[in-house]
């Protein structure tokens, strides 16, 4: 366990070499836009509304609350892992961020992220590649903020997608099985 915390703490600081004002901004704008509730309620209620995405909106959806009841409220309070930022002395904050005070393994927001990205690529290879792209830049933040270790953000990463091709073999056979009789559904 010490190895993989010293591994940690390096690629932390290591990451942190591009920090700067120009990458703080981004990192703050990008983080700040990520944690917009509304944002992704609209997205939520316009891929509900919308009779083509309807299905990969309604997997998501199963795939982020497994996500949050898997990571946020099983995981973190068995491991108990403390966030990067409150442990490491010396490490770099951004002051214009609100840093979460709750665990740190596994990171919530790579497990929600790599859970939906996994969806999106089950139905639309190539806006899935794009979506993992996406999760892989939050990743990144979340590492670069000093909010999560790496071993959080590749446990997180690593979750999300069993949880997210989990999410569509059972909404693929909810479908199949017991809502194709309704063409609302479809």
């Amino acid at each position: 366990m010490e190895w993989i915390l010293s591994t940690d703490v390096h690629v932390l600081f290591w990451l942190h070499r591009l920090a700067g004002p120009h990458m703080n901004s981004f990192i703050t704008l990008f983080t700040t836009g990520i944690n917009c509730l509304w944002l992704w309620l609209g997205l939520a209620a316009a891929g509900l509304w919308n009779r083509r995405s309807r299905w990969i909106t309604l997997t998501i959806i199963v795939a982020v609350i497994a996500a949050v009841f898997i990571g946020d409220v099983v995981l973190k309070h068995v491991v108990m892992r403390i966030r990067p930022y409150i442990v490491i002395e010396g490490a770099p904050v951004v002051e214009a961020l609100k840093y979460p005070v709750s665990y740190s393994f596994p990171s919530g927001h790579s497990f929600f992220f790599f859970a939906g990205a996994t969806v999106i690529y089950c139905y639309r290879q190539r806006l899935g590649i794009l979506a993992y792209g996406l999760a892989a830049v939050v990743a990144f933040s979340r590492m670069y903020l000093f909010m999560h270790f790496p071993s959080d953000v590749l446990a997180g990463a690593v979750l999300g997608v069993g949880v997210g091709y989990g999410a569509y073999r059972i909404c693929q056979y909810a479908k199949k099985r017991f809502f194709m009789r309704h063409s609302l559904y479809r």
